[in-house]
């Protein structure tokens, strides 16, 4: 068991992820009292002549260890910027007390959040990248190999980011539906119905949607457009070509991205609406290529036929091609992970993506798995590999985020051989460019580059109503970029 203490209740729920670094609990309870039993997290926070941040750790009600964080000085007078220093602040307090405590050094230190590349570049753009690097090092304690991706990633980014036009904007479609549901999975998804009907009427209220968006999305510069899910290619050759010729109405020069994913969903025919929509990117998704992995994980195809219909893709002429891998799948080694990244590298694909399991706790596919998943050390192992043998094959790493949960406290990054970089990958990632966002629990941003504002809405995930309140849902997207107009 283990509780927060805090004056700042406002930060609590990232204190808790500090403290699942060191404590797995998943439940940590915010407290006034000081518990008489197992571990307790105090967090004081003052603002007299200075700032600092005071961090206590008990055991069974005594005191154990304490850290005190003094800030440097600061003249940041914007609120939001002060919010956020003061709950960094807290973060590297609790993070020090119980490393102190616990005697473990971690790869991303202090840092918990899901864009570590985007609060680099913030950081640069506040101080400058010297300055950047050293609060990394020093006062979040990132180790070398982590800092090391980030740099090497913002500076990959740095032409795209450096060419975001002020009316560009990205287009996000959501299909929810898969074939079958892998054991691990925690996005947003629906198994395809016997009779296709649900699929038919979510595809007409999508198409609705972007109708009833057209005049916004002709006063905007496309930069890319993805289709993902789910599976899009779950859905039949009908519904799918519908969605894409809808899309190509919009813009015939902007990026596609279309998300082929589980193999056992691809068909020519489909693959013909893809590439003749203009797509120049799609995905086929193994996971792994160790056949004993797929049957524990639920995948529906054969290793096999991940190679099938990956070859099937490649002859269609795609300009790039990834493949998604999942480090620390139960029961696998760091060789199962090397062996399924060599035969990626090996077919040539121009992005490959790897992935670090995130799996709940308290989550059937958690339970019924809790004695094969991989250590921390084994996890930061597989990915630093996975990266050293990307590297030194002419891949780099363009994009990265992070996730609760993760093994290891790992990332997943993406790979890509120069030139085969996916925009919106990156974009989504950095939050540089705004996206309207199509589909159920597809979520909007407006992003206001001058105001460093961004502003959201999110669709209703339940598919039913979805479907039923799709006026709604186009409202609140009309709403959002209407602001400040």
């Amino acid at each position: 068991m283990v509780a927060i203490l805090t004056n700042r209740p406002e930060f609590y729920a990232d204190l808790s992820e500090e403290i699942r670094l060191f404590i797995d609990e998943r439940k940590i309870p915010l407290t006034d009292t000081l518990p008489e039993e197992g571990y307790a997290v105090r967090h004081v926070f003052r603002e007299d002549l200075s700032y600092s941040d005071t961090a206590t750790l008990y055991l069974d009600g005594v005191q154990v260890s304490e850290y005190s964080f003094p800030y440097e000085k600061t003249e940041i007078q914007d609120p939001v910027a002060r919010t956020r220093l003061f709950k960094h602040g807290a973060k590297v307090a609790v993070f020090r007390v119980l490393r102190d405590y616990f005697g473990s050094e971690k790869a991303w230190g202090s840092l918990t959040g899901v864009r570590p590349t985007k609060f680099f570049r913030d950081l640069c753009r506040r101080y400058d990248r010297k300055e950047a690097l050293r609060q990394f090092r020093e006062v979040y304690e990132v180790n070398e190999e982590k800092l090391s991706l980030v740099t090497g990633i913002v500076d990959v980014q740095e032409p795209f980011i450096r060419s975001v036009g002020k009316e560009d904007l990205d287009i996000y479609v959501g299909i929810p539906f898969c074939t079958s549901r892998c054991a691990y999975c925690s996005f947003l998804s629906s198994v395809t119905t016997r009779d296709g009907r649900l699929e038919e009427e979510y595809v007409k209220a999508l198409l609705k949607e972007m109708e009833l968006l057209r005049d916004l999305i002709k006063e905007k510069h496309i930069r890319s457009i993805y289709v993902g899910g789910g599976t899009p290619t779950a859905i039949n050759e009908t519904l799918l070509g519908m969605i894409l010729e809808r899309i190509t109405s919009f813009s015939s020069g902007a990026e596609l991205t279309v998300e082929a994913g589980r193999p056992d969903t691809i068909t020519p025919e489909k693959l013909r609406l893809i590439k003749d929509a203009g797509a120049g990117r799609i995905s086929v998704n193994p996971q792994t290529t160790c056949e004993r992995t797929l049957e524990i994980i639920g995948r529906k195809h054969s290793i096999s036929s991940f190679f099938e219909k990956y070859e099937l893709a490649r002859s269609f002429g795609f300009d790039a091609i990834n493949t998604d891998l999942i480090a620390g799948l139960p029961g696998e080694t760091e060789e199962d992970l090397m062996k399924s990244v060599t035969d990626c590298r090996d077919l040539g694909a121009e992005n490959i993506t790897v992935h670090t399991l995130a799996i709940k706790k308290g989550s059937r596919f958690g339970m019924q798995n809790a004695h094969h998943f991989v250590d921390e050390k084994t996890a930061e192992r597989m990915v630093l590999h996975s990266r050293e043998l990307l590297e030194n094959s002419g891949y780099r790493p363009y994009y990265m985020y992070r996730q609760k949960y993760m093994a290891g406290n790992m990332e997943n990054t993406g790979y890509a051989l120069p030139g085969k970089e996916c925009i919106y990958n990156i974009d989504i990632m950095e939050e540089e460019v705004s996206i309207l966002a199509f589909g159920a629990g597809a979520a909007s941003k407006r992003v206001d580059r001058e105001g460093k504002k961004i502003s959201r809405t999110i669709g209703l995930k339940d598919v039913r109503q979805y479907i039923d309140r799709i006026e709604e849902m186009a409202g609140n997207k009309l709403d959002l970029f209407s602001e400040g107009k």
